[in-house]
């Protein structure tokens, strides 16, 4: 609800709240038109090793190889990616922890499982 005496304001404000929900109407109307966003909704999202293995300049700058690994703490994962400037010397250190990573177990494979001889 606009609470605003002044007719300019409030028109602004009126004209800036439908641009903004057309502009959002017309993306998903864009996002359900394009199949190939539909049918892989997450492969546009990098992991963090893709990024640092690939763009390790992503993570400081000057950076030109990056070093991807992972340690484990308990049902926790901690991700860790370290960056090297050209001469070899440590840039910087980023970790992030899946917490509770380990405890999700794969699904049991549909159907009949196969016979072994």
């Amino acid at each position: 609800m606009i609470t605003t005496n002044n007719p300019a304001l409030r028109h602004r404000l009126i004209s800036a709240a439908t641009l903004a929900l057309g502009t959002g109407a017309v993306a998903i109307g864009a996002l359900a038109a394009s199949p190939t966003a539909l049918a892989k909704p997450f492969a546009v999202i990098a992991t963090m090793e893709q990024t640092c293995v690939n763009s390790p300049g992503s993570y400081a700058d000057g950076a030109v190889r990056g070093v991807y690994y992972t340690v484990r703490h308990g049902d926790d994962r901690e991700q860790i990616c370290k960056v090297y400037s050209p001469t070899g010397r440590l840039m910087g250190t980023t970790s992030a922890t899946d917490w509770g990573y380990y405890l999700h177990r794969p699904a049991a494979p549909v159907g009949q499982l196969p016979v072994q001889r």
